[in-house]
């Protein structure tokens, strides 16, 4: 239910900022976003899927690494080095896809609803959730946490 809602809502709100973003008529004639968006959807199901893995893992630790910070400072830099690392290795977060790629698709990119969903959102989503869930919070359950252990 709340995995839903926050999809949902995340969808929503990036299909908005992407209209004002489109409608702003400050993003010039460059065909970035277009470029990107047809990237993204032309991917195989398995490197979308990889991607999306690799893409959470690193966002999660980021929230993990801020999250055991006191200062303000503290988690800018735990949040900046993990979230550029994702950015700059074109690694695909589900969220974040949710508005270049319909961006991209209002500034002309040929990319159906369909593939959009199927080529880039379901496998980079399916991944995330692998990325965050296996990668991150599994080793930390088991051994910061209690997880496996026996109940007394």
């Amino acid at each position: 239910k709340n995995w839903t809602a926050s999809y949902l809502g995340n969808f929503v709100g990036s299909l908005i900022l992407a209209y004002l973003a489109y409608k702003s008529g400050t993003l010039g004639a460059g065909p970035g976003a277009v470029n990107i968006a047809t990237a993204k959807c032309s991917l195989p199901w398995d490197v979308a899927f990889v991607r999306g893995i690799l893409c959470n893992w690193l966002v999660c630790m980021a929230v993990y690494m801020a999250s055991g910070c006191s200062t303000m400072i503290g988690k800018m830099t735990a949040v900046w080095f993990p979230i550029s690392a994702f950015v700059a290795l074109g690694l695909d977060h589900s969220v974040a896809n949710m508005f270049i790629i319909p961006l991209g698709m209002m500034r002309g990119a040929e990319i159906s609803i369909a593939a959009m969903f199927t080529k880039n959102l379901i496998p980079v989503t399916l991944g995330n959730i692998v990325g965050g869930a296996l990668c991150v919070m599994m080793p930390y359950g088991t051994t910061l946490g209690s997880w496996f252990q026996k109940k007394d």
